[in-house]
């Protein structure tokens, strides 16, 4: 186990270690694939870095540089994209508790069935008006457990007419098939066009 102080990042910030240990956060894992000095992380970003605190939860704990000067929109628009989205227990505005996905992230040589959840889950992102932003390039924002979940709200907004299909169409190189979407095919119109190319 490592004091949370240990890895408030890149330098240490009193006002996080604070709100930390006010909300029960005092110790989490070194564990996971990112080296973080002498410990190891899940995860790290631009704004924050993400522990395993055990009990299969993770902490996302904002960086001490981080542009952003909280990361509770970031939380809001999460706990809307369940269960698209792990699902937050609880956040601050230098935390966000949520529900750890032991899964994989997402392969350039998908199956089918991998891509048609993932066009279903933009989609559900969509009905909820909510834009991912990083499903252009989705690699490391897609993890693949028993289900799909698009992970890492972290440049997400609430948008009337959010594109999130046309972003995984992109991926996919199907530009002809993310036009038709955005001239009103339904999600079901494209995914039976993908089925077809791809048997």
């Amino acid at each position: 186990m490592v004091k949370v102080r240990e890895i408030i990042y890149p330098y240490y910030d009193k006002g996080i270690e604070e709100e930390l240990l006010n909300n029960g956060v005092e110790e989490v894992f070194s564990f996971g694939n990112t080296q973080l000095g002498k410990y190891r992380v899940i995860g790290k970003g631009k704004n924050g870095i993400v522990a395993y605190m055990g009990g299969g939860k993770v902490i996302k704990i904002r960086r001490s540089d981080s542009p952003k000067e909280s990361l509770k929109v970031e939380a809001k628009i999460q706990s809307l994209a369940y269960p698209v989205s792990p699902r937050v227990y609880s956040y601050g505005k230098n935390f966000i508790i949520m529900e750890y996905v032991h899964g994989r992230h997402l392969s350039k040589s998908e199956s089918i069935d991998v891509i048609i959840g993932l066009l279903r889950a933009a989609k559900e992102l969509e009905d909820k008006k909510i834009e991912h932003q990083e499903l252009v390039r989705p690699y490391k924002n897609v993890l693949i457990s028993d289900k799909i979940y698009i992970i890492d709200y972290d440049d997400a907004t609430i948008k009337e007419k959010a594109r999130n299909v046309t972003s995984v169409l992109s991926w996919l190189k199907r530009v002809d098939l993310a036009r038709k979407y955005i001239k009103g095919a339904t999600i079901e119109d494209i995914i039976r066009e993908l089925l077809v190319s791809f048997s």
